[in-house]
């Protein structure tokens, strides 16, 4: 896989090392979010004690962060994204050829996370995942 960086992503890169003292692999924006990809191990440094590195980051930047640790493959990522919120069971299913991420939750509580009115959470998710995994096409929630 290749990822094409320019300028402002470079720039948003150094910020973030710059604050955090953390280097990360990755920097996208989706929507008003700008994530920040971190190696495993390495996010509660970049968060920060009370979570002063988010929002100095934010200040800086004007826009919602999110950070991620890497990870080995597509249901980890995706747990990595919805954590504090543990799904019940996450899995790849094989559809007509298709990969599609099959996410069960706990509660309809839970759920909301994603499926809010205008699916902000779950079309975020679909970005990131469709960043690393292009096998995967779809993100169903059970």
């Amino acid at each position: 896989m290749v990822i094409k960086l320019n300028a402002d992503t470079i720039f948003q890169m150094r910020l973030f090392r710059d604050i955090t003292y953390v280097s990360c692999t990755d920097c996208f924006q989706v929507n008003n979010t700008l994530i920040f990809v971190t190696k495993k191990g390495d996010v509660g440094k970049a968060i920060g004690p009370q979570g002063r590195n988010i929002k100095t980051l934010r200040d800086k930047t004007n826009k919602n962060i999110k950070i991620l640790e890497q990870s080995a493959d597509c249901c980890s990522l995706i747990k990595n994204y919805l954590f504090p919120i543990k799904p019940k069971n996450c899995e790849l299913v094989d559809q007509d050829g298709r990969q599609t991420a099959q996410i069960e939750f706990n509660s309809s509580r839970e759920r909301r996370y994603l499926l809010d009115n205008q699916q902000r959470g779950l079309k975020e998710l679909k970005e990131i995942v469709a960043r690393y995994y292009s096998a995967v096409k779809d993100i169903r929630i059970l």
